[in-house]
């Protein structure tokens, strides 16, 4: 499975209380295909993260989260 989904950016943000997360933004690239397909972020265990825009996402349990930074994975 390792070109059904790839971790191609990693983002650390943190909530209003201080906790920081770990978010990684992965594409899918489908069977068959050598582009990505569509891209979409979540927690490492897999739980989808929505993007609210502006380095703003939420979690699976509505917390709200900003990031700070981000790095390339290769």
């Amino acid at each position: 499975m390792s070109n059904y989904s790839k971790p191609i950016l990693e983002l650390m943000a943190v909530a209003d209380d201080g906790t920081t997360y770990r978010i990684e933004r992965r594409c899918r690239i489908l069977p068959g295909e050598d582009l990505p397909a569509f891209f979409y972020c979540c927690l490492p265990d897999g739980q989808h993260v929505s993007w609210l825009g502006s380095g703003r996402y939420q979690l699976p349990d509505g917390t709200i989260v900003q990031m700070v930074a981000s790095h390339s994975r290769t």
